[in-house]
């Protein structure tokens, strides 16, 4: 990769440390309607897939509950984020600031594709006061396949109007690099709550412990 045009950002676990909020109110929650076994390990299986594809795995994961109990689980469980990100937002990355602080004044533009939806993206941008250095956002509403089919990138990659060559992709999760990959474009993984995979190693232009070496890599450039 010898220039950097354009980068697609991830959101949950990357920019913003979504997760941790997320594992802490799912567990609450699952205890409250009966998901045995739902701790933190359990959070991290679902990490990097749709919504769609979390609730079909709960349907999986806890057949002796009805769909019912676990539609209102899953409901609940995201209306109490949603309240808490509308409030309080989430915590910052390290390095996320400095990075998109940086590219802005390299005049390279950044784009959020995100598995979650436009709504709790856009409050949470906003309430970071990061929503002025990305071009757009593409979301869950915006596909019709989700990560790690590819189209969520390939979508980025138009709004961006970027050559896929000289665009590069920031991810944390294995399902996110294996969308970039598929899509043909490069993609660094900064690890989350999971730690790299050997198909993580192998898809990722690299691994970099935090956005701060991120700034490093694209700054070289």
């Amino acid at each position: 990769m010898e220039k950097i045009s354009g980068v697609i950002f991830d959101m949950d676990g990357l920019i913003l440390d979504t997760e941790a909020i997320y594992s802490a109110s799912n567990i609450v929650m699952a205890e409250k309607y009966g998901l045995k076994g739902y701790d933190e390990a359990y959070y991290k299986t679902e990490i990097g897939l749709s919504e769609e594809h979390v609730f079909k795995k709960y349907l999986e994961d806890y057949p002796y509950l009805e769909e019912s109990v676990i539609r209102e689980f899953f409901d609940e469980s995201r209306q109490v984020v949603r309240e808490t990100f509308k409030e309080t937002g989430a915590p910052l990355k390290k390095g996320i600031v400095e990075l998109l602080t940086y590219l802005k004044q390299a005049s390279i533009p950044c784009i959020v594709a995100s598995s979650n939806t436009k709504e709790t993206i856009e409050d949470l941008l906003v309430k970071a006061e990061l929503k002025e250095f990305f071009v757009d956002v593409v979301s869950c509403n915006d596909v019709t396949h989700a990560k790690p089919d590819p189209e969520i990138v390939e979508k980025a990659v138009e709004k961006l109007g970027t050559p896929k060559n000289e665009t590069v992709m920031l991810e944390d999760s294995l399902n996110g690099i294996r969308a970039s990959y598929a899509a043909g474009v490069s993609v660094i993984m900064v690890p989350d709550l999971l730690a790299p995979t050997d198909e993580a190693l192998e898809k990722a232009h690299s691994i970099k412990k935090d956005l701060l070496e991120v700034l490093a890599f694209i700054s070289e450039k």
